[in-house]
């Protein structure tokens, strides 16, 4: 679709966990999620997230990827909707499904800073060899930091 990988992650989290970790409910999250998105959209931005340039940026330093290119990379819509428990729509039971598509992810497993020890030493913590396993973890830890 774009330049670099495409990637798409998703989640369920647990009605029990949102109200208990995040102190919200998941029909609250997702409705601040969709209103951040028009919004968004309505001011012309590039991006329907909440900070992907954040994490993206400590994660391609972290991995010796080049942090030049999370201005492209960013460019990325996340979603959370409700997802209903045993078909019952009740808001006090359904959980939290959220996601995030990446379409131009650019990221390496060689050349460049990549091959430096201390870079290759984080990617190997992780178990990842190739770009397109570099860019699944990186659409993970984002999503994770939506």
């Amino acid at each position: 679709l774009g330049k670099g990988h495409s990637v798409v992650a998703d989640v369920v989290i647990p009605y029990d966990v949102v109200t208990r970790v995040l102190r919200t409910t998941p029909y609250r999250l997702q409705r601040f999620q969709k209103m951040h998105n028009r919004t968004n959209e309505f001011i012309g931005g590039i991006s329907c997230t909440a900070h992907a340039a954040n994490g993206l940026a400590a994660f391609f330093i972290a991995t010796g990827n080049d942090p030049a290119c999370v201005a492209e990379s960013q460019a990325a819509v996340t979603h959370f909707d409700v997802e209903w428990v045993d078909g019952e729509k009740d808001l006090t039971k359904c959980n939290l499904y959220a996601s995030i598509t990446m379409n131009s992810l650019i990221v390496a497993a060689i050349g460049g800073g990549t091959s430096l020890p201390s870079f290759h030493a984080a990617r190997s913590m992780m178990g990842i060899t190739s770009a397109n396993e570099v860019a699944e973890v990186c659409a993970g830890m984002v999503l994770a930091g939506e």
